[in-house]
């Protein structure tokens, strides 16, 4: 695995800890909306990331990607 791929590794593993920390305390406290601020900025943070990775290396994906014209 490349460097970049180990971070990406470690990060996503990190999120998802955080995710079942708050999924934990949400069951604890009764309160659904606890935490849903950050796992609503995790959640965007990792799709936005896994849309950077495909338009970098769309491989299979690319018959079913838009291409935009520059300055779009």
């Amino acid at each position: 695995m490349s460097n970049s791929s180990d971070e990406t590794a470690n990060r996503m593993r990190l999120c998802e800890d955080i995710l079942a920390v708050i999924d934990r305390k949400r069951k604890e406290t009764g309160d659904p909306s606890l935490g849903s601020g950050i796992e609503r900025m995790i959640l965007d943070t990792q799709i936005h990331e896994l849309e950077q990775d495909i338009f970098e290396n769309p491989g299979a994906f690319e018959p079913w990607l838009i291409r935009r014209r520059a300055g779009e």
